[in-house]
């Protein structure tokens, strides 16, 4: 059988794609016409250097967790956001079981085309499928997916965290998609109860696989909400899936939906999470900008 031999959850907002110097780039939103927060005066570049730079070494201590891993399959957990989902048909969770799939880098911040910055990546079809099938028997309708339409492949929310933490590009990948952007979007309840039978299918899945499962995107954003994020955070650390099941969907808009990302991931781990790293990166004063949250599950 199949081996869940790891779990690790991370942001891929484009604050973590450039560094504090040009996250003026991103200032680019309309209607983000907030009034500044005086608490936020100490958020000096010196200090977004440092929060930023601390995220850089959490995403290596996960690569680096990943490695010693040694997994023969990725699967990732993340949104879609008008990518490959679009309004003809937005299904709540969508397994990709094509032969392969490019997935590119390239920030339209600084006018890069999606033909650059391009890896392709295998996709572990087989299991992907068996996924797809154990769903439907335990109860889930996931859509499925043989081809990219979006022109850079894979969405962002795979495409970063795939080249952050494997990239060599040296083991199979599974893209498992949550609609988490567009209400109706699935809840919390049924995210976490869906990472637990994915838990349940690759340990009933034929193979001798190594597999590590990835959550990508969060935490609060595109106003941080360094409250929400806390007691979040501090549920996961002591596995309190009855605090994460029972979290309203009123509070997953826009970008702070992606914790329902890493919900997957806690009902798929099943235990204490570990935080590597937590620092809201605020691009203004006025609070917009993206919590940035690093994690791991020891599964040994």
């Amino acid at each position: 059988m199949a081996n869940l031999v790891g779990c690790v959850a991370m942001s891929h907002a484009p604050q973590l794609m450039l560094d504090p110097s040009h996250w003026h780039l991103l200032n680019t939103r309309k209607g983000e016409n907030l009034p500044d927060k005086p608490e936020l005066a100490g958020e000096t570049d010196e200090v977004k250097w440092t929060k930023w730079k601390g995220c850089m070494s959490a995403i290596d201590q996960l690569r680096q967790k990943i490695d010693a891993l040694k997994p023969d399959v990725l699967i990732v957990v993340g949104d879609d956001q008008h990518e490959n989902l679009v309004d003809d048909n937005m299904p709540p969770f969508t397994i990709f079981m094509g032969a392969d799939a490019e997935a590119s880098v390239s920030l339209r911040y600084l006018n890069q085309a999606k033909s650059e910055n391009r890896t392709t990546y295998q996709i572990d079809a087989k299991m992907a499928e068996a996924l797809i099938h154990g769903l439907m028997d335990h109860g889930f309708d996931p859509s499925y997916s043989k081809k990219t339409r979006y022109d850079g492949g894979l969405g962002h929310a795979f495409a970063r965290v795939l080249k952050f933490l494997t990239p060599k590009a040296d083991c199979r990948v599974i893209p498992v998609m949550v609609n988490t952007y567009y209400p109706p979007a699935p809840s919390a309840k049924r995210c976490l109860n869906f990472g637990q039978t994915l838990t349940a299918l690759i340990r009933e899945y034929p193979s001798n696989d190594r597999v590590v499962i990835a959550a990508s995107g969060g935490l609060s954003h595109t106003k941080i909400d360094e409250a929400l994020d806390d007691k979040f955070l501090a549920a996961l650390k002591t596995n309190d899936t009855a605090y994460m099941s029972a979290m309203p969907s009123l509070l997953f808009r826009e970008g702070t939906s992606e914790i329902l990302n890493w919900i997957v991931i806690a009902g798929a781990a099943n235990r204490p999470g570990n935080v590597v790293e937590y620092s809201p990166l605020y691009r203004t004063k006025t609070g917009v900008g993206c919590a940035m949250g690093f994690a791991y599950w020891d599964l040994n």
